[in-house]
Parts: structure tokens; sequence; C-alpha cells
């Protein structure tokens, strides 16, 4: 399904193995008339349901309504190296890669760093070495994502908190905090960079997940924060002996 000038593109990153948040954001996109998705990496990792959001992922694609970029601990899964990673993260793609069937690891693995479509561009990190994992969190790895990226909307994870960069009359990428649910125009006449946050694991002091959605025609950007089950998603962390932080973690925001 290609994209259209009529979409409303709802993105999802850093969504780590929570099916629970996973699926509140689908149906809150899908009532606010979302055609298509984007999965911006890091589908797995963290927590305690990785074969259920892989097989959503994978279906929707294969529906042919939505695509999706890889991210790092997608990357540390299907190649059994989370070395670089904080302990936690280590035990829980250790985890992980024990409930994995071949045909999800091949998913992973071919999943691309970056994709390019007309006036947007979609990447976990920046897309400045999309595959140092480098993260946009200021003005200034912004404007490289934004000059990397050579589109005039770029969209990326990683960060698993929300913000907007928008191009300055000087040329500089300044840093915008979004409110939940408001219309933001986002038009052709300068660059965006949007960091949606995570739907998984987010840490900005609220266990609600994140996602945004883009609306095509209206050149209007809306950043969500959805209540879902996150007690639940904590519990299966915890029954699956996974790391007793990553469910505080859920419980908190932080």
């Amino acid at each position: 399904m290609k994209a259209t000038s009529n979409d409303k593109i709802a993105l999802f990153a850093d969504i780590h193995s929570n099916i629970e948040a996973l699926e509140a954001c689908l149906k809150h996109a899908d009532e606010a008339g979302a055609t298509r998705y984007v999965f911006l990496g890091d589908l797995i990792g963290y927590n305690a349901s990785p074969v259920e959001v892989l097989e959503r992922v994978m279906t929707l694609i294969a529906e042919g309504k939505a695509i999706a970029v890889k991210g790092n601990h997608d990357q540390a899964c299907y190649e059994n190296n989370a070395f670089e990673m904080n302990p936690e993260a280590r035990v829980a793609i250790d985890w992980t890669i024990s409930q994995l069937e071949k045909s999800h690891l091949h998913f992973l693995k071919n999943l691309p760093y970056i994709i390019r479509e007309e006036d947007r561009c979609y990447v976990h990190a920046s897309a400045q070495s999309p595959e140092k994992w480098l993260y946009v969190n200021d003005g200034m790895s912004a404007w490289r994502c934004a000059e990397a990226s050579e589109k005039t909307y770029t969209f990326v994870g990683h960060v698993h908190d929300q913000a907007l960069f928008f191009q300055s009359s000087v040329g500089k990428l300044i840093r915008f905090e979004p409110h939940a649910g408001d219309e933001i125009p986002i038009g052709h006449h300068r660059r965006w960079v949007s960091v949606v946050g995570s739907t998984g694991q987010p840490r900005d002091g609220s266990p609600k997940a994140n996602y945004a959605l883009f609306d095509v025609e209206n050149e209007s950007l809306y950043f969500h924060r959805v209540s879902y089950n996150h007690e639940m998603a904590a519990k299966k962390v915890q029954m699956h002996g996974l790391p007793d932080a990553l469910a505080k973690r859920l419980l908190t925001g932080n």
C-alpha cells in the first residue's frame, strides 16, 4: 500500500515487546482515522511480549498497511550482541532471543535502517549515520538529522520522550514541547524533526503510551498519550523473571 496525499499516518517507536501498549495505541489511532502505520524501530526488548508484538507488526506489513525500520534492540537480538547495553537490557535481549523463532529473527534482520518516501523520512535514531544509533535530543542533533534526511519531515524514536524540532528563519532547529492531543500545523515552508516518544516504555514521568499521528493532507501533527493496562504489562515482566526495574519503569514512566 503506497502512501497517498490524504493519508493519516500513525507513528510508533520503541514498542519494546509491550503488546498491551501497542494494542491500545492502535485502537486509538484507528478511532482517529489512521490509514497507515509506521513502526520506527525497537519492536522488542525490555518487556515480556516479543512474539505477540512481532506477529502483530508482521501481519500489518503483510497486509500492506504498514512499514517498519529497525532499532538497536532489534539488531542486538538478531546479532545476539547486547554487550554495550545496560545490564537490564542485556538480560531482556537474552530472554527475548530464547522466545523467538527463526522467522522472527529473519524479519528483524531484513528491516531497513531508514526509509525515505516523498517528503518524509523514517528512522529509529538519527538520519545521520542511522546504524550508529545517535540520539536526537537537542537543536544541533536535530539539525544534523534533518540535513541527512534530505526531507521536509523526519520522524524518529530512540529517545523515549516526545519532542518536535522546527527550522527557524536563520536555519537553526528549535525544540518545541508538544501537548498531548493538540493539532500542530507543520507546513512545507520549513523542516521538521518529530521525536514521537515511546509506545512501550515511556520515560517522561507518565506510564501512558506515546505515539504520533501525521495528517498528510492537512499538514498537521498530533502527539498522543494513551492510557493502557500498564499494571498487566508490568506483571508479565515480573512473571517471566525479567529485571524488576523494568516492571517498575512501566508503572512510573521513569
